[in-house]
Parts: structure tokens; sequence; C-alpha cells
């Protein structure tokens, strides 16, 4: 179904000084190619002199490409990457010579390194370099104007790189320098390319800065644009012939970039719809996906060839302070869920761990060996984040095998052992297809097994379930729970769906501004939630209060009947659960001692049931669970009035 576009005329008051803009630009190069005498082009481009001064050009560009690619990549990923004090100036200096008139430039070259410069004498002196009036001096020049194009590029393109790539690549084993050159560059390669583009197209028509440091020696130091500068005295036809030729180089890498340079963000991907299918998903057009060669099954395939063992077991110790203040020990195979509000310091517990973050520190044992000194790379502790951080220009089989390469694995046997975790996990025949060509249930399993085959004494997974639908979830979750059984470390799993809490883990660690709330089975949590949070996410009705004779005294006003009471005055948490409230249209006789007179706020679906949120001026919004038919029988609508009852029974009550 095609869409049509409403064009919105621009405002005549916006549009002509626009146009005008254009033709301002346009004229000039319009008088090139009006005034050039294409019957003598060839002959003006073929003289002994511009051939000359061209090689010359070609040579300087490239060589000052070369040094802007040495020194500047290393300079924007410092920009880009680590925080320091004057990092401000530093980017003043950079972009300088954009704004330093190319004469001023030389001048100041020649102060720098001229042979009554700062550094000048002792470079002849002590290596025999002279820059002024050589080669290598209109190098410097073109150097210096051009590489802050390359370094505006590349630290443009690095601020837009998110780095839980590079810290997931730091996590399965890869240096720093590693993870630069395997992970950070390629991903860059767009910015790198068109930054070294237009540093190149600047270095070649370098004028101002060279001929004042450098010189204007045919030969030696006379490029293409001094050649256009010469030959406008004597030969204006054969100068604008030149400027064709460096005009034409100019348009075709701006044309050739195609706005690149500007950090112009590439088509998003279409989102898919609501409740779509992740094969369907992935199948899409224009999604930039194929669909899988078969579906992926919902068990595991039987027979398998067991996975690699060295028959290590890691307990943990870990002693977090900072942000978060704890102490979490476990032992091998445990799964520890961790849940809390928004800001509770979850994720920040993961980043501790992993030693990448300032706000907490984590002294960290795991087994025998005290890792808290080491960096991330050593750590041996695998991160899986929520969007799983595969890396796009790898394979599947070459995220799986990155881990074990980036420990020395050899190719072959990390490939192998690649391969087998993949087959474990259900996509092993998808080992050549890129991230892209993945679904979602796809790619968190590969995101898995790339954890899993680093081979690590600690594993972390951050909502690694959060971006699926339900079918596709409920599937990575019966694999994940599989493959966890036979873990020899331990895992914590952030989450907030309940389902993943109680069905993976051993523990429920329930944070709150970044301290244990508590840490029990998930059982425990269930049936004696200390957080009002976790009870709401279990789907539970949680009220806090003071504990008095008969029930508690609410916090919000009220009070409530229970059978079993507390120590008159302890802080406490009333948990009911939504199958435990009963919803009537007129007051309930008989025995509730709970009865509270309200009006319906909003009826959810859950499954086959119905969810009723009740509020009340009496008592707390409450949350009650009934058939769809009683539902219908009590003709019950968004705004209708209502009575609640729950029996004292049916309330538990948590001291806090």
């Amino acid at each position: 179904m095609s869409r049509h576009r409403t064009r919105t005329r621009p405002p005549l008051t916006l549009a002509l000084p626009a146009l005008l803009a254009v033709a301002f630009l346009l004229l000039p190069l319009i008088g090139i190619l009006t005034r050039t005498q294409w019957s003598e082009l060839g002959t003006h481009l073929t003289s002994p002199g511009v051939v000359q001064a061209l090689r010359l050009s070609l040579f300087v560009s490239l060589w000052a490409l070369g040094l802007s690619l040495l020194l500047g990549v290393p300079l924007a990923w410092l920009l880009a990457r680590v925080p320091f004090k004057g990092k401000a100036f530093v980017r003043s200096l950079v972009l300088l010579p954009m704004v330093l008139p190319p004469t001023v430039g030389g001048v100041a070259l020649l102060l720098g390194f001229g042979r009554r410069g700062l550094l000048g004498p002792w470079l002849e002196g002590t290596f025999g370099i002279t820059l002024p009036f050589h080669t290598s001096g209109a190098v410097v020049a073109a150097t210096f104007v051009a590489m802050p194009f390359l370094v505006i590029s590349l630290e443009g393109a690095l601020g837009g790189l998110k780095q839980s790539y590079e810290e997931t690549a730091a996590s399965l084993g890869a240096s720093p320098v590693r993870v630069f050159f395997t992970v950070t560059l390629p991903m860059v390669a767009p910015g790198l390319i068109a930054g070294a583009a237009l540093t190149w197209a600047r270095a070649l028509g370098e004028f101002g800065a060279t001929i004042t440091f450098a010189g204007n020696l045919p030969g030696t130091t006379q490029t293409l644009p001094l050649q256009v500068y010469l030959l406008l005295q004597d030969e204006p036809e054969a100068a604008t012939s030149v400027s064709l030729l460096l005009l034409v180089i100019a348009m075709a890498v701006l044309i050739a970039l195609r706005g690149r340079w500007t950090g112009t963000p590439a088509a998003a991907r279409p989102a898919p719809a609501p409740g779509m299918p992740e094969e369907a998903a992935a199948a899409a057009p224009g999604s930039g996906r194929t669909p899988a060669a078969e579906p992926v099954p919902a068990d595991l395939p039987a027979g398998l060839p067991a996975a690699p063992d060295d028959g290590g077991h890691w307990p943990l110790h870990a002693t977090v302070t900072g942000f978060n203040e704890l102490t979490l020990d476990a032992d091998p195979g445990t799964t520890i869920a961790v849940v809390g509000e928004n800001g509770a310091g979850k994720t920040t517990l993961l980043r501790a761990l992993l030693g990448l973050t300032p706000r907490a520190h984590a002294e960290l044992r795991l087994g025998d060996t005290d890792v808290t000194a080491l960096p991330p790379h050593k750590r041996q502790v695998a991160w899986v984040p929520q969007d799983g951080a595969l890396f796009p220009h790898l394979s599947a089989l070459a995220n799986t095998a990155y881990g074990l390469r980036a420990r020395r694995v050899p190719r072959a046997e990390a490939r192998r052992e690649a391969q087998l975790w993949l087959d474990r996990l259900g996509v092993g025949h998808l080992a050549a297809r890129k991230p892209a060509q993945l679904s979602g249930g796809q790619a968190q399993r590969v995101a898995l097994a790339r954890a899993l085959a680093a081979r690590p004494r600690l594993l972390l997974l951050d909502e690694p379930l959060a971006a699926l639908d339900q079918t596709t979830r409920a599937r990575v979750r019966h694999t994940l729970r599989t493959h966890l059984a036979g873990f020899g470390g331990v895992c914590l799993i952030v989450t907030h769906d309940p389902v993943e809490a109680v069905s993976l883990a051993d523990r429920v660690l329930v944070l709150a501004d970044g301290r244990t709330l508590q840490d029990a089975p998930p059982a425990e949590v269930t049936r004696h939630p200390r957080s009002p949070w976790v009870a709401r996410m279990l789907g539970r009705n949680a009220w806090p209060g003071t504990a008095s004779a008969d029930g508690l005294v609410l916090a919000a006003g009220g009070r409530l009947v229970v059978a079993e009471a507390l120590p008159e005055g302890s802080r406490a948490l009333a948990i009911i659960g939504p199958e435990a409230v009963s919803v009537h249209r007129d007051r309930p006789a008989g025995s509730p001692r709970n009865v509270w007179q309200g009006s319906v706020r909003e009826i959810t679906a859950v499954g086959s049931r119905l969810r009723v949120l009740v509020g009340s001026a009496e008592a707390p919004d409450l949350v009650a669970e009934i058939t769809p038919e009683a539902a219908a029988e009590l003709g019950l609508v968004d705004g209708s009035p209502v009575w609640t009852s729950v029996k004292a029974t049916e309330v538990t009550l948590v001291e806090l």
C-alpha cells in the first residue's frame, strides 16, 4: 500500500535566500566550466610542469594522509573515549587549523619547525632533517591543515558507537588494543574512510601553508595548487584547466561520501509490528534480514556432543562498595536473579563486577583467585548486555569464537568449539550469518553461546530476554535453564520478569538504593517479599504499614485485619494475592473482615483471566483477579462502583 506524502510549500522569506545561497556557491563553479578551453584541456593537463606538479601533489597528499592516520586515529579515540582535564582545549587545537588562515598556519609552522624555530635546530642538528623548502615541509604543512578533517569525522563515528560492543569484547578476554583493531575500527570504518577521503582531498588542495612554510620550488614543493597560482599570471587558460581538475577531484570525493562525513545517520531498519514473531520480523521487507533456513526448535536437538568442560568450579565472593554496598557469596553452579526498581543499582552491580564503572568498586574473588586488581579482559567474567551486542561485522560463528581467539586458542580449535556451542543452543545452522540476518531469539542464543564459549568463571546477563516476544522468550528461557545447569561458575541475571526470576534462579537478590533488601530462594521471595515493588512484580498486592494488636495500620490510611498479627509497633508489609480479593456489586455479607467500597479504574487481560484495579478512599489501590465470566456477570466496566473484600486468613504479614 503506497503512502502519499503531502508536500509543504516553503515560505518565500526562507526559500528566496536559500536559492540565492545556492546560486552564490554555484556561480564560480559555472565560471570555471564555461571558461575552460575544452579543446586544449588535454594539452594543458599533460604539459611537463603540470604533470610534475600533479605527481608531487599525489606524493605529498598521500604522505599527509598516512601521517594523519598515524596521529589522528589515536587522537580521535582519545577525544571520544577518555575523559580527561583539558579535553576542550585539545579539541580546540584540533579545530584551529580549520579556522586559521593558511598563511598564518605556515608562519606558525616556520616558527615551530623552521631553522630558527623552536624545534627546527634540534631536528637539523640531531637527525639532519630540514623541513622548510623541502618536500617533507610540504607534507608537514598539508598534514597540519588536513588532519582535523580525519579527527572530527572519526570522533563523531566513535561517539555514535555504543560502548557496550567494546565492553563486551573486553569481557570476552580481548585486550584494549585487540578491541580497538578487531571491534572498534571495523565498526567505525565508514567514518574512518570518509575522514580519510576528506583529509586526502584537503591535503591535495593545500596552498597557503605550503607556500609559506615550504616555498614554491619546482619538483620539490611546487604542488598543483601552487602551479595554478603561477599559471594564472602567464597562462590563465591553463590555470583554468588545472583548476577544473582539482574541482572534479573534490566533487568526486564529496559525491562518493554522500554526506557520511557530516554524521548523517543511516536509514533505520523498520521495527517489527507489535506481536510479530521474531522469525517473521527477520523476513520482513526492508529489514535487511533473511528468514531462517529452518525454524529454531523449541527443544534442543538430541545427540549433540557435550560442551567443553575444563572441570573448573569457581565459587564467588564479592564485596561491593560505592553506590552499591553489599556482600555476595555463591557456590559454583548458582544462578542469582537480581531484581529491583529502576535506579536500584542492578546494572551498576554487574559493571562493578566487570570493573567497568567508577560508581562502585568490587573486591572480587573467583575460586581461589583474587581478580580485584585485574583489568576487565583478564577477569574471566563474561557479560551479555540486554541487546546482546553481537559484533555486526562478524558472522555468528566468528562472534562465538571471539573470546576463544582473544585467549589465543588456535583458530581451527576456536571455530570447532564455537560451532559446538552454537549447535548446543540450536543455532548451529546459522553459523555463517551476520547478526543483521538473525531474529531476536536467534541473536540472543548466539550472544549466550559466545559468552559461554569464552570459558568464563562468572557469567553476567543483563535482561537477556527483555527484547523478545513471548513465544521466543519462553524458548530461550528453556535453553538458558538447560545450559546454566552445567555451568561451573556463578551466573547473575538482571531481570524485571517474575517468570525469569522464579524459573531460572536458585536465589533472588532484591536491591534498593544499591543495598541488599532481600536475598533468598525464589519460593521464599514469592511467599514473603520484603519490597512492595517485588510484590507487585510478582503480581501481588503489597501494603506497607505498622503492626497493631489485630492487624496492620496502613501507611496510606485505613486498617487491615489479619489472622496472625506481628509484634505491635513493628514495620510490616501486607501481601494479598489478587486471587484472594473478592469483587461484589453490593456490600458482601458473611465472614470477610476486610471490606472496602470503591470503583473500577482499569480492567486488563492476563492470560485467560482478568485483573481488575479498584480504587478506594478507604484503602490503597487493590488488584483482584477474576474470570471473564464473573466480570460479565457483575457487569464490570471502568468506573463501575464495587465492593471488595479480603478474608483475614488470606493476608500474609512480612516484618521489615
